[in-house]
């Protein structure tokens, strides 16, 4: 279901069937701080993994997940975004990946280059992050109203993974593309 449907129907729903509704799909590229501050708790680094991954699209393949300092940025935008609700969050996130300094390359995931193997080897809790991210590379250049579906996507995780653990050789990016 996507976000815009939703709101047609808030009215007749109430308020709390429309922060539900609000997990599971975004348009990240529209949303405002207000918006993003709403979201649950669980859904927000969901949104800026998201987001970073659209942000490096067009950026060497080399690009990086920096899950350290992306983590970090959550409480940071949340903060910010209450002070100011009516700004966009895309536009925060840019500013902030203005001033950080590139990841090490070594110790941050490369999910354009990196192998099917690789990714299986991450840590449990990295690998929705480096999904997530590269859902958010894959929407640059498309309509502003790309949406991350968070149930999806959330489900799209145990399947990249069975299915890396079936063709090690192949790129994470070969493998993921094809679900998009």
């Amino acid at each position: 279901m996507k976000l815009q449907a939703t709101v047609a129907v808030l009215g007749l729903l109430g308020a709390g069937w429309f922060t539900q509704a609000m997990a599971e799909t975004q348009t990240p590229e529209k949303m405002t701080c207000k918006e993003f501050v709403a979201l649950d708790d669980a859904v927000k680094p969901k949104v800026v993994y998201w987001a970073e991954g659209l942000n490096k699209k067009g950026k060497p393949v080399d690009s990086v997940v920096d899950v350290d300092e992306t983590d970090k940025l959550v409480p940071v935008l949340v903060s910010e975004c209450k002070e100011t609700p009516e700004n966009k969050l895309m536009k925060k996130i840019k500013e902030h990946a203005a001033q950080k300094p590139a990841a090490a390359g070594n110790v941050a995931p490369k999910p354009i280059k990196m192998s099917c193997k690789e990714f299986v080897a991450l840590d449990d809790a990295v690998k929705p992050k480096v999904v997530y991210w590269a859902e958010g590379f894959s929407k640059k250049g498309k309509p502003v109203d790309s949406i991350v579906d968070v149930d999806e996507t959330d489900n799209l995780v145990p399947v990249l993974v069975t299915e890396c653990k079936e063709t090690p050789k192949l790129t994470f990016w070969q493998r993921i593309k094809k679900h998009f």
